[in-house]
């Protein structure tokens, strides 16, 4: 292992986590084309583009390669229940496996819990049997609303809940960046209980925070695709030969 951290997961554990994720607005064709090579090289679990790419990167995919995933009503959730359902439903037709719900936060902050059902079971009867991931800022709810909603989410058959956008939502307000850490992820674990999955988003940069976060109950941690990052976090050629 490349890491000198003791106690550490084996890369390859560590790597079937990783949702190798690029939402920028620039991101080329090319990009999605090193992003599926680079997942498959490194083994990691999934891969996350924008709905517009999700067709490519399924051509683009290795048959036993990663999950794709895609992002609904990002980055605000503000589209009607009826766009995102829709959005959905072409995301699955193109080939994504997995995706991940911006829910309305206004109907969360008003806690408008009727309505929030009903646009959960809207995006559920869309999204087929894909894998859906809810999308919280969790430093921006209380708890009492993180319950509630994740618990409407497990009714309506989610199956993880994300701490943060990772996506500054106010643009002069640089504490709306949510990240993730130790004490969010077992925080959200705890309101979320066992329905839900956890999956960690926000500023990882290190092996080390990874596994941190695996060992605090994360089942998933987003990883933003960043020049120079896979070889600075110790990812090599070999990590899919390393055994666990």
């Amino acid at each position: 292992m490349t890491t000198q951290v003791s106690e550490m997961r084996s890369l390859r554990r560590i790597s079937g986590s990783i949702e190798y994720t690029d939402l920028r607005k620039t991101i080329t064709y090319r990009d999605v084309e090193m992003m599926c090579m680079e997942a498959a090289l490194y083994g990691f679990g999934t891969i996350v583009v924008a709905s517009a790419l999700v067709r490519y990167a399924a051509t683009c995919n290795p048959s036993e390669g990663p999950s794709i995933a895609t992002v609904l009503s990002f980055p605000f959730g503000t589209q009607a229940a009826s766009v995102k359902a829709r959005e959905a439903a072409v995301a699955v037709e193109h080939g994504a496996h997995e995706l991940d719900l911006v829910p309305h936060f206004g109907a969360i902050l008003a806690e408008r819990w009727n309505d929030v059902n009903k646009e959960f079971a809207e995006i559920r009867s869309a999204a087929a049997a894909a894998t859906l991931k809810l999308v919280l800022e969790t430093g921006r709810l209380s708890s009492t609303q993180t319950r509630e909603t994740c618990a409407i989410a497990a009714d309506n058959g989610f199956d993880y809940v994300t701490n943060t956008l990772g996506f500054r939502l106010v643009s002069t307000d640089p504490g709306a960046e949510g990240s993730a850490s130790v004490q969010t992820v077992r925080s959200l674990s705890s309101l979320a209980g066992d329905s839900l999955k956890i999956k960690a988003v926000g500023g990882v940069t290190t092996l080390q925070t990874v596994n941190d976060l695996l060992d605090a109950g994360a089942h998933r941690v987003a990883l933003n695709v960043l020049p120079g990052l896979l070889r600075a976090m110790g990812w090599t050629l070999d990590t899919k030969k390393e055994k666990s």
